[in-house]
């Protein structure tokens, strides 16, 4: 199945079970690209999607990272689909293992549920890995952010806000401080289902905490920034020298 990305002018194909989905629309909307990035790396890219919403927002060298073969094989071939050979690629690994160094930016759609957490465990192996910590928990997650991100280096993540501070202990460990969040709600009145994080390798101490982004004034409307996001208010012109 191929189709746009939404809110640019790229194409996507995918299966029905490794649609890009909200979490990765958000995330991509978040991410603030520094303007000297010359390395950026995507910590489980799926078939892409978040790489390829990267390529609109900066001209560094984008690499993307993923365990799964097959889902490594359609992200090469949207790579292909797009003729950004010369930006985008990816590699067959687990970032466990990885030994790049330096990188300027991470960015990442991680599993979001623990082990333990079975009530919604999926019906096949591979949306199990993509969603649960089977082969990356989050603290191995963000040692290996640190092994590969340079000094002063940003990494971008979403994740559930009922692991907020187990997160920020985590990221603690690591001297990974965060900079910047932004929690996400249904509706004004809901408790929030995503929370957007940024931080920094080493960074100073102050984090900025933004309104919060409701997605639904009421049932199947969106709200106005909502529709703007949809709309790819993120890439209308290339931000990036």
């Amino acid at each position: 199945m191929q189709r746009t990305l939404l809110g640019t002018d790229l194409l996507i194909a995918q299966k029905p079970n490794e649609a890009f989905n909200l979490d990765t629309i958000l995330l991509a909307d978040f991410i603030k690209v520094p303007a000297r990035t010359k390395t950026l790396l995507d910590f489980g890219t799926g078939a892409g999607a978040l790489m390829l919403y990267m390529s609109k927002k900066t001209s560094a060298k984008i690499t993307g990272i993923e365990i799964q073969d097959e889902r490594y094989e359609k992200a090469l071939s949207n790579i292909k689909l797009n003729h950004l050979e010369n930006r985008l690629s990816c590699i067959n690994q687990d970032v466990r293992k990885l030994e790049l160094k330096n990188s300027d930016v991470i960015i990442s759609n991680p599993p979001f549920f623990k082990v333990s957490e079975n009530g919604n465990v999926n019906e096949t192996e591979d949306e199990t890995i993509a969603r649960h910590e089977v082969m990356l928990t989050l603290e191995e997650l963000l040692i290996s952010v640190v092994k590969c991100l340079k000094f002063g280096g940003h990494f971008f993540m979403i994740h559930r806000p009922d692991r907020f501070a187990e997160i920020i202990s985590e990221m603690n460990k690591v001297q990974l401080e965060v900079k910047r969040i932004r929690f996400v709600h249904p509706y004004l009145d809901a408790n929030p289902n995503h929370v957007l994080i940024e931080a920094i390798k080493n960074g100073q101490p102050g984090m900025k905490v933004e309104p919060p982004l409701i997605l639904y004034k009421e049932k199947h409307s969106l709200t106005q920034e909502m529709n703007d996001i949809y709309g790819g208010r993120a890439y209308v012109t290339k931000r990036f020298e």
